[in-house]
């Protein structure tokens, strides 16, 4: 089956390190070795494809006239107008690339992993009686108008509720998620949970750091943070915990995998227990991930309260299949992910002393360590594994197209004595 999967979101660059980036990839690359063919369209599509990646990699997001006219808008209108006004109007230069893509290839089914102001996709299934499979890994309006700023709020929310009723098929990584657009849409039907996903491979043979930095984890109990750097993620919970755990387990040592607008929190942090407390590594390649996992001893998901959680962590998939035990808030779907005394701990949301206290149960108990992230590991690898996304994803698509051809049949005639 040939594929169109849709990237928008301008923020997601297909080639990046951002968890979007790496689960865009993911979920095509899984797609394309269960031999389907796969073209992606995106908005951003910084750098150069990893080597053995095989979908296609369909730029539509550099077009000049658009940028001018962004351009102008900003002028007259400011920036944050302006940039929406562009993922608009996006939309014309996506459809462009979609009727070039099928008339010299031929698309079967659309993918997307939606994005604010996308809808060109979904039209472009319908004129050609596709199946069109939405992917939602956010509530990406409410997202937008609380963390950050959403000038035209009624396009995004209007458009959001087309997408999301007229998709054939929707995938969502946890149920807080399709909760949420049950409440939007009213919809009860074609709502599927499909966890993040993970490249097994990546982390049965890890690349190991260079050795400057593994002599200087080495003998430490290093606990791993990986992600973006956000307030959401409770770092500051996180370093309220370290600093507890520094004070009895000098030999402690903190390993912040990312960025984000917290880096300057966790700097001031690092400076104040000194330079053998936390090493902040800053972005870096997908591929280096495991290797850097690989020299820590525990991961941790330190989320706060948060009144909707609605994430599947890839970071903590990513820490099971390294075989580290986890240390998370108990939120959410995170009991489905870690199960609290045999691949990790789980502790209240937000709570940095009961933080400390999982770590430090961790640290004192190196056997319960290795038991934890021996199972771990099993768990990931049998329930975790991209192409355990790509086989359910497969499955809709299949279910869709047919779907969609009976709508195409004319209804049989009926002939016969009057």
């Amino acid at each position: 089956m040939r594929i169109a999967y849709i990237s928008s979101d301008r923020g997601i660059p297909v080639n990046g390190t951002k968890g979007a980036s790496i689960h865009v990839r993911g979920m095509a690359q899984a797609l394309a070795q269960r031999g389907h063919e796969i073209q992606i369209l995106t908005a951003r599509a910084d750098g150069e494809a990893l080597p053995g990646f095989r979908p296609g990699i369909i730029d539509f997001g550099f077009d000049r006239l658009l940028k001018d006219l962004r351009r102008d808008i900003r002028t007259h209108g400011g920036d944050n107008i302006g940039n929406e006004a562009y993922s608009l109007l996006l939309n014309t230069a996506l459809a462009d690339s979609l009727r070039r893509l099928d008339d010299r290839w031929g698309i079967d089914a659309i993918y997307e992993r939606y994005s604010l102001w996308s809808w060109a996709g979904l039209h472009f299934a319908r004129e050609h009686n596709l199946p069109f499979i939405l992917e939602v890994n956010a509530p990406l309006v409410k997202e937008q108008a609380t963390w950050r700023e959403l000038s035209l709020q009624p396009i995004a929310a209007g458009l959001e509720r087309l997408v999301l009723r007229e998709a054939d098929v929707i995938s969502v990584p946890a149920s807080g998620l399709r909760q949420h657009i049950e409440a939007v849409t009213g919809r009860r039907r074609g709502i599927h949970v499909v966890p993040n996903g993970v490249d097994l491979a990546v982390f049965r043979y890890p690349q190991l750091p260079p050795e400057s930095m593994r002599a200087r984890l080495r003998g430490r109990f290093v606990v791993a943070f990986l992600g973006s750097l956000k307030p959401w993620h409770g770092i500051e919970k996180l370093c309220r915990a370290f600093r507890r755990l520094h004070a009895k387990v000098p030999a402690a040592h903190l390993l912040v995998i990312g960025e984000g607008p917290m880096l300057g929190y966790l700097e001031k942090t690092a400076a104040e227990l000194g330079p053998d407390a936390i090493t902040l590594t800053g972005p870096v390649p997908h591929q280096a991930v495991p290797g850097l996992l690989a020299c820590a001893d525990v991961g941790v998901a330190p989320y706060p309260e948060l009144e909707d959680f609605y994430f599947c962590p890839l970071k903590v998939i990513e820490y099971l299949t390294a075989g580290l035990p986890v240390v998370a808030s108990d939120i959410g779907d995170m009991a489905k992910l870690v199960a609290h005394g045999r691949t990790g701990l789980l502790v209240p949301p937000g709570n940095s002393r009961a933080l400390a206290q999982a770590l430090t149960e961790l640290y004192d108990d190196p056997r319960q360590r290795a038991r934890f992230g021996s199972r771990a590991r099993r768990r990931a690898e049998s329930q975790h594994g991209w192409d355990v996304s790509a086989q359910r994803v497969e499955t809709f698509i299949t279910e869709a197209a047919a779907r969609r051809a009976k709508l195409a049949d004319p209804p049989p005639v009926m002939t016969g004595a009057a």
